[in-house]
């Protein structure tokens, strides 16, 4: 009897003690909520460099794409707050790997081949697996516009012959999705010495 006495007496006394640990968990796990909830996303958009001309429907970079690229890795090395990508989609063309290729050099990314059936989806796909994260994306004047309008709700024209823009999609979680056009190539170059001027 005096041992069940003694159980009993025990048993309030844990009462005080769980209500404080279960708010504790409680907290924390809204607190790891809001945490992994509110991240910033950075999707880099760019267009694939200059094409060669060619009879063949997969042309290789011409000698001027091939020199615009050259520098695109350390670009957006020097860009990009963390200096890294998490992620790199590219087109599954000649011309838009090649234009990847110093990105996932810079980075040691694989570069993730998109075919044309995948572009639909990217937007989604980008804001669902890779919050947080940065994405680098290269693709056409006719798919980048959709994925850009798919992730911010406006609408960009890009130019059949322009080459010499990067888009940057910054999506903070919560706030305002924001978009910046850089150039790069000869083109950027040639802007920032007369600006110099």
């Amino acid at each position: 009897m005096s041992t069940e006495l003694t159980r009993l007496r025990r048993r309030p006394l844990l009462a005080p003690l769980l209500i404080p640990m279960l708010g504790l968990l409680a907290a924390g796990a809204g607190i790891y909520w809001i945490g992994t909830w509110a991240r910033t996303t950075v999707v880099v958009l760019v267009r694939h460099a200059e094409a060669a001309t060619s009879t063949i429907g997969d042309p290789d970079l011409s000698p001027a794409g091939e020199k615009r690229v050259a520098g695109l890795g350390d670009l957006l090395a020097d860009m990009l707050a963390p200096a890294k990508a998490d992620y790199l989609y590219a087109a599954d063309t000649r011309r838009a790997q090649q234009t990847a290729a110093p990105i996932a050099n810079q980075f040691k990314l694989p570069i993730n081949l998109l075919a044309s059936s995948d572009w639909a989806g990217l937007a989604g796909r980008i804001k669902r697996q890779h919050r947080g994260n940065t994405v680098v994306v290269v693709g056409y004047a006719t798919t980048l516009p959709t994925v850009l309008s798919q992730l911010t709700g406006g609408s960009v024209a890009m130019a059949e012959d322009g080459f010499d823009s990067i888009y940057v999609v910054v999506i903070p979680s919560p706030g305002e999705t924001r978009v910046f056009r850089l150039p790069y190539g000869e083109t950027a170059a040639g802007k920032a010495a007369s600006n110099l001027k």
